[in-house]
């Protein structure tokens, strides 16, 4: 909507403009801040001490548990659970072990304040594990990226109350406060028959990443419907191939209490905040049943939004000047929670390496260093962490083989906060093209919780200042590049209309590149 100009040049004579307060309740977005941290762990191993032990492949996920605003900062505690993948002792036997680290960080906000909000996206950038002594030591590098919301009311001038010689401008401008909220850790459980055709003899561990399909709420509940993508990782009996990975889709349908008021915007998010898996054999011979049991952390928040009239810009053509302060505000105008997934592919050489004949599994772990916008697509780069698992003709022994991978892959969409997102693969396939060449494919899922920013800067008080004396004559002004009719008037204080009759070629709502502007005064 165009600014309206209000002009009170004509009016008769009467009080010094007067300021019309307003406390305008929305959400602001006030900064954000991003750290790295080193969340290390250390387990002990079961054997013996003397047992030679091959650590084959690290993964952790990283949990957010609680995040406290306190004055200046956000404390935030966490935990990082490591599955690694080990030979001891048998260099043919698979072992799995997983371990839990507790971390706790401090990430400084300025103008942070109890109460506020403050969501805190994880990325696992490096995971390390080392045997040593009968014991493992587990590290994991994590960036932590947080960003600081307000839904304090705001003081600000709406507007002047009439007087003479008054023009102002205003604007009709959106706003957007989170009006309910909801939160809730649910457990889902599934059970599926594993083919026999795998012939697994145990089951070690599992990933998931979860997605939210629909929202839909109203009378202070919010359902929401997604999906959890589960891989189980298994040893297995076939010859060659003692490791084997499932893939499984577990949907759900949860409802939780949504407390607050009715608003115009539901969103949702899904969180995957442990996994736990178990198979176990079958009544029949060969027959194995799988039981997994995903604990997801449910949110949900509702906001309203509304038009509000506000003060732009105001000046006056006799008496005192009025000088505006400006304060910039960035208030959120839309919130979402994004969760989109691409296709993507990479050839492996292996330098040094035994010869690759049966490919056994590969994690990826991909590190952002670029993102950027094409034609409503987002483009991001980064480098891909591989850790590649095979079996060689020479040994019954699984061989490992880790490097890095740059990679760059659009998504079909696009985001307002980049910095927020978070990358994460599942569905990695994994060939042999020949013995020293692999290529591997995987779907790259991004995710983000992106907000829409309104950055217009907000008038917040009016000085009076004495005016210094006109002289009476004609002045010639060039206008300046950007520079509105508004501008000139406000520059020489005069009214637009009377601007404008001074100088017909001034239609628009702004002036030509150095135009000239004759005035008067007598």
């Amino acid at each position: 909507m165009e600014p309206k100009q209000l002009d009170l040049d004509r009016m008769s004579p009467g009080k010094e403009p007067e300021i019309l307060w307003e406390e305008i309740a929305m959400c602001q977005y006030l900064g954000d801040a991003m750290r790295q941290a080193v969340v290390e762990g250390e387990v002990a191993l079961p054997g013996g001490l003397r047992e030679e032990t091959v650590i084959l492949s690290a993964q952790a996920m990283a949990v957010v548990d609680k995040t406290t605003v306190q004055t200046g900062r956000a404390d935030v505690d966490g935990k990082v659970i490591f599955h690694v993948l080990y030979t001891q002792g048998d260099p043919t036997r698979i072992n799995t072990l997983e371990a839990a680290a507790d971390f706790s960080q401090t990430i400084e906000m300025p103008g942070a304040k109890p109460g506020m909000t403050v969501p805190v996206s994880l990325t696992t950038e490096h995971v390390e594990a080392s045997a040593q002594g009968g014991r493992l030591k587990l590290m994991a590098i994590l960036k932590l990226y947080a960003r600081l919301f307000s839904e304090e009311p705001l003081r600000i001038v709406g507007g002047l109350r009439p007087a003479a010689g008054l023009m102002q401008k205003t604007e009709t401008l959106q706003t957007c406060r989170t009006v309910a909220l909801g939160r809730q850790d649910v457990l889902i459980r599934d059970e599926c028959e594993l083919s026999d055709v795998l012939q697994i003899t145990d089951t070690l561990y599992a990933t998931a990443t979860a997605s939210v399909q629909e929202v839909m709420g109203g009378e202070e509940r919010v359902t929401i419907t997604g999906n959890v993508q589960l891989e189980v990782y298994h040893l297995s009996a076939m010859p060659a191939r003692p490791l084997v990975v499932t893939r499984h889709s577990i949907p759900f349908e949860e409802t939780l209490p949504l407390t607050g008021e009715e608003g115009d915007l539901l969103t949702a998010d899904a969180v995957i905040r442990d996994v736990a898996v178990l198979s176990q054999d079958g009544q029949e011979e060969g027959q194995r049943t799988l039981r997994a049991e995903v604990l997801i952390g449910l949110t949900a928040q509702m906001t309203k939004r509304r038009d509000v009239c506000l003060l732009l810009d105001a000046y006056t053509t006799s008496g005192e000047m009025l000088s505006p302060c400006m304060q910039p505000i960035s208030r959120v105008l839309t919130q979402r929670q994004l969760h989109t997934a691409e296709s993507g592919k990479m050839t492996l050489l292996l330098d040094n390496q035994p010869p690759a004949r049966t490919p056994l599994t590969a994690h990826l772990r991909p590190i952002v260093t670029d993102v950027s916008r094409n034609g409503g697509r987002l483009m991001v780069e980064g480098m891909m962490e591989v850790s590649f698992l095979y079996m060689t003709d020479d040994t019954a022994a699984p061989q490992t083989y880790s490097t890095e991978e740059p990679f760059r892959i659009a998504f079909a969409c696009d985001l307002c906060q980049t910095d927020a997102l978070t990358l994460q693969t599942t569905g990695v396939e994994v060939s042999c093209v020949t013995s020293d060449r692999v290529e591997i494919k995987y779907i790259l899922h991004l995710q983000c919780y992106d907000v829409t920013l309104g950055q217009e800067p907000f008038v917040t008080d009016l000085l009076r200042q004495p005016a210094p004396s006109d002289s009476n004559g004609i002045l010639i002004y060039f206008s300046q590049p950007g520079e509105s009719v508004w501008d000139i008037a406000k520059r020489y204080r005069v009214s637009c209309d009377s601007l404008r009759a001074m100088n017909p070629a001034l239609t628009g709502a702004d002036a030509t590149d150095g135009e000239r502007v004759i005035l008067w005064r007598r």
